[in-house]
């Protein structure tokens, strides 16, 4: 029996102790050694966007903020910077699948560290803000433990876990190991835009449709041939998705925002609008009656901007080309969707 039970460790074990050694040599995460800013890995999003911010802080000391998820890669904070104040340090808080939940966590930890809110910019995805599968479970999500509460053990033993439920990341973290180091990540490191060129746009020249899509020629045929079969009956409307709990971190947020006399926009994000749906009427109505009417910009379901494919890398992901058209609707009113 003892033999037996030595063989079952054995077998299940030294697998485990293996896939901890190259864990521990590669860092297939980055997050367990200081990483050059210029390496940027997309795997773990939140967590980067967030180690960025805590390490630019103390010399940036940023007071405008963007929060959201991977749609927020079409807005250019450069461009949203010429609608504030000489001297406003704007930081974009990407974080691929986020959740009302991670935007609350950030939006807390911000102010209870210390900085001030001055502006802000609250992207809501129909529905996927409103979920929390996403919030602690998966590595592509995970939030920084330093924002979520979690211990440093607990957030590493998640990423290990993932890890090991990953073949194709051990040998892609082992293969990258012996290569040098290369930059793999548009990213600009002071503001944490998608595309470090963003700060050298023409604020006063919208971009053209397109111009500066992260979307491959493949992709792009792909998406299109995707659409071809589709018409407006296959627009929908979302159900409910902010219940009493919602509601309440809605009203947290709000009162932060009061307390810091933040001047912020809230934004339902645009989306495809042949595959995603458009927000509850009744949900929008929760948003305008919490955060004023004035404060809230819908561009979800059918409108100018989501019924041309030609706005979006893919279903998801608007271009920079409406970013800036989002920026300018929010301090200019210069349309009404």
């Amino acid at each position: 029996m003892k033999r037996f039970l030595i063989r079952i460790v054995s077998f299940v074990g030294l697998p485990i102790l293996v896939l901890l050694v190259v864990y521990l040599i590669t860092d297939p995460f980055k997050t367990l050694r200081p990483f050059s800013l210029q390496y940027f890995d997309e795997t773990n999003r939140d967590y980067l966007s967030s180690e960025l911010f805590l390490r630019n802080d103390p010399q940036y000391h940023y007071n405008a903020f963007v929060f959201g998820s991977s749609r927020c890669c079409g807005l250019n904070t450069y461009h949203w910077k010429h609608y504030l104040p000489e001297g406003s340090r704007q930081f974009m808080f990407q974080a691929w699948y986020e959740t009302l939940t991670g935007i609350e966590q950030k939006i807390d930890y911000i102010d209870k560290n210390g900085n001030d809110i001055a502006y802000a910019i609250v992207m809501l995805d129909v529905p996927y803000s409103f979920s929390e599968k996403q919030l602690s479970k998966e590595v592509v999500s995970i939030k920084h433990y330093k924002f979520s509460g979690q211990t440093k053990l607990a957030f590493q033993a998640i990423l290990f876990s993932g890890f090991m439920l990953k073949p194709s990341k051990w040998i892609s973290s082992i293969r990258e190991s012996f290569r040098p180091a290369r930059a793999v990540f548009p990213t600009d490191t002071v503001s944490n835009d998608w595309g470090k060129e963003n700060q050298y746009a023409d604020i006063a020249v919208q971009p053209q449709k397109d111009s500066l899509s992260n979307c491959s020629a493949i992709s792009k045929a792909s998406f299109l041939k995707q659409m071809e079969n589709l018409s407006d009956a296959d627009l929908q409307v979302s159900e409910p998705l902010i219940d009493e709990t919602f509601r309440r971190q809605l009203i947290h947020i709000k009162d932060v925002f009061d307390k810091h006399y933040t001047d912020y926009r809230i934004v339902v994000s645009p989306a495809y609008c042949y595959t995603h749906p458009a927000i509850n009427p009744n949900d929008l109505e929760i948003l305008r009656e919490i955060f004023g009417v004035d404060r809230v910009f819908d561009y979800s379901g059918k409108n100018e901007i989501t019924e041309d494919c030609y706005n979006f890398s893919d279903p998801n992901h608007f271009g920079l080309s409406v970013g800036w058209q989002i920026i300018e609707d929010m301090y200019n009113i210069t349309s009404q969707l």
